[in-house]
């Protein structure tokens, strides 16, 4: 007796073709769709959008980046005046303790900041004279992201979708962070100032308004 169970067929090589163009088609279509909404949202805020779908504009005198890494990412690159000091915001449930890197945690002595986010830095002195309470309170008011410094970059990340309201919100917190930066004490703008001067711009800083940040040019 022959069984009478289901059988499977393959799909003959033209329904496999038909699926190939389907899945192209969707393919194409998604990404179609993602550069149009990229497109508007430049639009929108007085932008560029270059050909590799990176958002290019700037806050207040400050050059911007923004873009999806593989991962969906969104990363907000924000270029600053000169060397930044070595330091990183993490999100406060997910950080890791480690030395390896050469930065340790940041005591700031402010409980609500630190329930949220946690600061390290190759010297803690510096981060302290930046992350100062306007610059966390900024920091606290914008969506949840982390960032870190890499040279003339501040770098920030978040699994926010690259939307406009959002984006502004992060890159112009991720600003007060740059301005804070004692740009006054530097001899040169690739060596970072030593523990004199920067204490010495603190307290001069007291006194008057932040000086306003020089104009970079973007950079795509």
């Amino acid at each position: 007796m022959t069984s009478g169970g289901p059988s499977a067929h393959p799909l003959s090589s033209s329904a496999a073709r038909r699926a190939t163009r389907r899945e192209a088609g969707s393919s194409w279509l998604s990404t179609h769709s993602r550069r149009v909404r990229l497109r508007r949202y430049a639009g929108a805020m007085g932008w560029d959008l270059t050909t590799t779908g990176v958002l290019v504009g700037d806050i207040d005198g400050i050059s911007v980046r923004a873009y999806e890494d593989r991962g969906r990412t969104t990363v907000i690159e924000l270029v600053a005046p000169g060397a930044l000091p070595r330091m990183e915001m993490v999100v406060a449930d997910r950080h890791l303790a480690q030395v390896s890197d050469g930065m340790r945690d940041v005591h700031l002595g402010d409980p609500v900041f630190e329930q949220i986010y946690v600061v390290r830095a190759a010297d803690p002195w510096f981060a302290r004279a930046v992350i100062d309470a306007n610059v966390r309170r900024a920091l606290l008011a914008a969506p949840t992201q982390s960032w870190v410094t890499r040279e003339d970059r501040l770098i920030g990340r978040s699994t926010s979708k690259l939307e406009p309201l959002d984006l502004f919100a992060r890159a112009t917190a991720l600003r007060t962070v740059v301005a804070s930066i004692p740009w006054e004490a530097y001899e040169d703008r690739a060596t970072p100032p030593t523990l004199e001067a920067v204490q010495q711009v603190v307290t001069e800083r007291r006194t008057r308004p932040v000086e306003i940040l020089p104009s970079m040019p973007r950079r795509a």
